[in-house]
């Protein structure tokens, strides 16, 4: 039977990698996600997504080293991995639906999680176990907030948004909070994942996967500066110039999660400590030592708590200068403005947001055409033409039915006794 055993596996991780939306198999997700109540969003892209991660958690543990002639499973899978998380950010910064661009962010997210498994290494899977929690955090919390300005503006789509910040200021945080720990940016968790993936792609020497997946990092940051530009700032359109902040129990989970984000951020080791000891069994290799907060490989160390002083310090410095050096600096209004010698007279003409990363799409967008989508489409059509066929066969006749039986019986009888 060892000789099925990569079959079997493979036919799993075909299974689990649906589960969490990998290339090709992943056009089930933006719609099921981006569709969804804005309660039930949240639970749909940060939990359930996870049963597919766990699934391959387990398959990995038991599969070992599987080869597809000389090629490792885990390297097949890495790659997998590796442009599921480029494709996914991509088609999620060309969205114009906002719950449709968080939905392929997840895919993408999912790409890191599927890549950092298939390292196989204590970093590796330390980074991709404490990411699909960080994942559960920032994308619910992303989910709620975006789902509390659908729930007030009446649509999805970013261009019919924009200048909300003042009317919705707690989401406007909510979302500035979620898009800087999805980018990675400092101080916050988010950038903790983004150092260890550093550390595990330099040990396990996989280079050319490391530097796309990083290269997939700065379309996240696209796609985030998108998200919160589009909605929040520029100028409010005049149907939403007396929009009410989201509803208060939309917000209180929000902040409840923005709570748990800066402990994690600020005391990194009570999130990554337990899970590199839990892993330690599997991979008693593992390379990284805490002292504090301070986390140290043999490549260098990050200490989540010097970072965040760090970064409020250059923040204070900043506002303190700007506080001070610019007293007289006054606000201009909406239409004291002035663009080849006109004056804007419509919100629309201040702000723009549709089709918002335009030169990049001409240039790139056919690498994420829908080829995939079409080719499940044409899939579901034979499909559903082949079974019209059969159909035809149960014509309600008891005479033909119990021809098929007959014909079954006869069938299994030649099969059984080598008749064929």
């Amino acid at each position: 039977m060892a000789e099925y055993a990569p079959w079997i596996f493979g036919l799993l991780a075909v299974g689990f990698m649906t589960k969490t939306a990998s290339i090709g198999l992943h056009i089930w997700l933006p719609g099921a996600h981006a569709e969804a109540e804005a309660d039930v969003s949240p639970m749909v892209s940060a939990i359930l997504l996870k049963a597919g991660v766990f699934g391959l958690i387990t398959l990995f543990l038991a599969m070992g080293d599987q080869f597809i002639g000389p090629i490792n499973y885990g390297y097949i899978l890495g790659w997998i991995g590796v442009i599921t998380a480029l494709m996914g950010n991509m088609m999620a910064a060309f969205q114009e639906d906002a719950k449709r661009l968080l939905a392929y962010s997840s895919i993408g997210a999912l790409g890191y999680v599927l890549f950092g498994l298939a390292l196989m290494s204590h970093l590796g899977w330390l980074t991709a176990i404490s990411f699909s929690v960080t994942h559960f955090m920032f994308k619910a919390l992303l989910f709620l907030a975006i789902g509390g300005v659908v729930w007030r503006t009446k649509t999805k789509n970013m261009y019919q948004m924009g200048g909300l910040i003042k009317r919705m200021p707690f989401s406007f945080i909510s979302v500035l909070i979620g898009i800087i720990v999805l980018a990675g940016v400092p101080p916050l968790t988010g950038f903790a994942g983004k150092w260890l993936f550093f550390q595990a792609v330099v040990e396990k020497q996989w280079f050319l996967q490391g530097a796309i997946l990083f290269f997939s990092g700065i379309i996240t940051l696209l796609y985030c500066f998108r998200l919160i530009h589009t909605i929040f700032l520029g100028q409010p359109k005049d149907e939403h110039r007396k929009i009410k902040e989201a509803p208060f129990w939309i917000l209180v989970p929000q902040y409840a999660i923005l709570m748990v984000i800066m402990i994690f951020s600020v005391f990194p080791n009570s999130l990554l400590k337990p899970i590199g000891e839990m892993i330690m069994p599997y991979f008693p290799d593992g390379s990284i030592t805490w002292d504090g907060q301070m986390a140290t490989t043999a490549m260098g160390y990050w200490n989540g708590k010097l970072v965040m002083y760090i970064v409020i310090g250059v923040f204070a410095i900043v506002f303190g200068w700007l506080f001070f050096m610019n007293p007289r600096a006054r606000k201009v209004k909406q239409f004291n403005i002035g663009y080849a010698a006109e004056r804007p007279f419509l919100p629309e003409t201040t702000h723009f947001a549709y089709n918002f990363f335009a030169p990049y799409k001409k240039a790139v967008g056919f690498l994420v055409a829908p080829g995939i989508t079409n080719f499940w489409n044409r899939v579901d059509e034979g499909t559903h033409a082949l079974s019209d066929k059969f159909t035809k066969l149960y014509n309600g006749n008891a005479q033909s039915y119990l021809i098929h039986i007959v014909a079954f019986i006869l069938v299994i009888y030649l099969i059984s006794f080598g008749g064929f």
